[in-house]
């Protein structure tokens, strides 16, 4: 009896991505996804058709799409049209920032303008200013534990961790059930230099009693490092 030899072809599809050629392609700007300066680089992809796993012919034609070189987020834009497109979004906050800072001198014991004022640099990288205008504008900021606790999350994304834990007691002081405040408090107890579990875990309970989002997670990681440096 004769048999005859099969023969299996494997055809499919896959994505390549390659750089650009265009080595100018480039634009060093702040990543909208990580918040970081960094190179934002054009690539481009298409579909091609494999065989035996290798590329044969493309079947749709390019598509670029733009990438951080240091968080690697995607955007499905060019870098000419992200970068333009990021120029206006802080042109624009920059407007608002100076908007909201004269409307602070003419009323300077109003918290809420200040509050969004500190928020708005903060979203724009730019904590110095941020407390600079907490300085210069006291009454709106110590009539508020909104703002206090605004202004320690500005010292903890800056790294002054001492700082931000005492703007976040301030806060407590004047309202013992602002989760925000003992919920960030954890946060920066945990990362100090040495860290304080075991205060961070009395923060995270106060903030989860307050019902503030994400406090459980807070909590079980700040006990599980507490049990990491008492070991039974």
């Amino acid at each position: 009896m004769n048999h005859r030899r099969g023969f299996i072809f494997i055809v499919g599809t896959r994505t390549i991505v390659s750089n650009d050629h265009d080595t100018t392609r480039v634009v060093r700007t702040r990543c909208p996804q990580c918040g970081q300066e960094a190179d934002i680089v054009s690539k481009s992809f298409r579909e091609w058709v494999t065989f035996f796993f290798l590329p044969i012919f493309p079947i749709t034609g390019k598509r670029r799409f733009s990438e951080c070189s240091n968080c690697h987020a995607h955007f499905p834009v060019t870098v000419e049209e992200l970068s333009h497109n990021l120029s206006a979004t802080e042109q624009q906050q920059s407007q608002q920032a100076i908007a909201l800072y004269n409307s602070l001198r003419n009323s300077p014991a109003n918290s809420i303008t200040l509050n969004d004022l500190m928020q708005l640099y903060a979203s724009m990288r730019e904590y110095d200013q941020a407390i600079s205008a907490a300085g210069q504008f006291p009454d709106a900021l110590n009539a508020s534990e909104q703002c206090m606790s605004t202004l320690g999350r500005v010292y903890l994304a800056k790294g002054e961790n001492s700082e931000a834990i005492k703007w976040f007691d301030a806060a407590i002081a004047r309202n013992d059930m602002l989760g925000e405040a003992h919920y960030h408090k954890a946060i920066a107890l945990l990362t100090l230099t040495p860290p304080d579990p075991a205060k961070a875990v009395q923060s995270a309970r106060a903030a989860r009693t307050a019902g503030y989002p994400r406090s459980d997670e807070l909590l079980h990681d700040a006990e599980e490092r507490v049990r990491q440096q008492h070991p039974s």
